[in-house]
């Protein structure tokens, strides 16, 4: 039997590619070692020593899955501060768009009647000079 075949045989009972090969590096292909020699050569791996590798394997894929969550939580939360700070500036800049309208209207209206104001200043200036002529032709 070669490694190819052993690795095969293996894997149709269960074990995966990887612990396979692990579990037959020490048999010398070479030799051609039939099936028999091959079990008894796997036998001190497929105890225990497999067992407690499949458990360290389960562990660390529960870390990595963990830790995969934790990223994907991280980039959410990272979105959502983006989208965050995106917003800001358009909603301060629509609040004092706001207030800047508001301010140039009410400047508008104050120059309506600050001219208003010129005008009848004027004016009363005008009638107070003929008033002050007229007094002076009376006297």
């Amino acid at each position: 039997m070669n490694k190819s075949q052993s690795i095969k045989l293996l894997e149709s009972e269960g074990w995966t590619k990887a612990d396979a090969m692990r579990a037959l590096e020490v048999i010398d292909f070479s030799t051609n070692p039939d099936e028999i020699t091959i079990r008894r050569a796997i036998s001190h791996f497929a105890g225990s020593e497999l067992i407690k590798r499949q458990r360290l394997q389960a562990a660390q894929k529960g870390l990595v899955t963990k830790k995969t969550k934790e990223i994907e939580l991280k980039e959410q939360e990272y979105a959502a501060k983006i989208d965050q700070v995106k917003k800001y500036p358009k909603q301060e800049r629509e609040k004092y768009e706001a207030e800047i309208k508001s301010l140039s209207q009410k400047n508008n209206i104050l120059e309506i009647e600050l001219k208003t104001i010129y005008s009848q200043n004027k004016n009363l200036i005008e009638v107070n000079e003929q008033l002050k002529k007229e007094s002076l032709g009376i006297i």
